[in-house]
């Protein structure tokens, strides 16, 4: 009885969480100690699988050091080469120069959906789409955005949506990683 209705339990907070992000299924939703081992285990399993030598990883110059650290170790493994999106004055991200560094070579963006340091919400639909419109894939870092806003990665269209869940009131060491089913399923 024990052994069921703890695998009860896990099974109801993993539809909790694909509901709080509005996922089409429950098996895109993977438990992680946080957020930082969320975005390790994409760069682990998709990254070192699918950049190669001369691919370009975009990430921008308001990350926390849990989404550059591990594309600098996939980037050093792989030859691929990070590309960093600017920050205004104003602390808003250079939409500008993003459009200018995305290019057929960019295969991966990581991006925060809010940045911890400034505040600033970033304009992750348009991010998104102009990514995917050159081929790339596209993680957003959650952590400051979960708790703050109504999440729906079906219509920011993400590929991987990380968070933690101490950002949303609950116990430190658990969090979340959001896949499409079909990159979770080839990782």
């Amino acid at each position: 009885w024990l052994s069921q209705h703890s695998t009860d339990l896990y099974d109801q907070g993993r539809e909790r969480v694909r509901q709080l992000l509005n996922a089409a299924q429950v098996d895109e939703i993977v438990f992680t100690r946080g957020t930082t081992e969320a975005i390790n285990l994409v760069a682990a399993s998709w990254g070192r699988a699918n950049l190669n030598e001369g691919d370009e990883i975009l990430l921008s110059g308001m990350e926390h050091h849990s989404n550059i650290v591990p594309w600098q170790f996939v980037a050093q493994q792989t030859g691929a080469v990070i590309k960093v999106v600017p920050v205004t004055d104003d602390g808003e991200l250079d939409m500008g120069a993003f459009s200018q560094l995305l290019n057929e070579r960019t295969r991966f963006v990581g991006m925060c959906h809010v940045s911890n340091a400034l505040g600033t919400v970033n304009p992750v639909e348009e991010i998104v789409r102009q990514a995917h419109a050159v081929g790339a894939v596209v993680l957003l870092d959650g952590a400051q955005a979960v708790a703050h806003q109504r999440v729906d990665v079906q219509a920011l269209g993400c590929d991987f949506y990380v968070f933690s869940g101490h950002k949303l009131y609950g116990p430190t060491g658990i969090g979340a990683l959001y896949g499409r089913r079909e990159l979770l399923d080839a990782m």
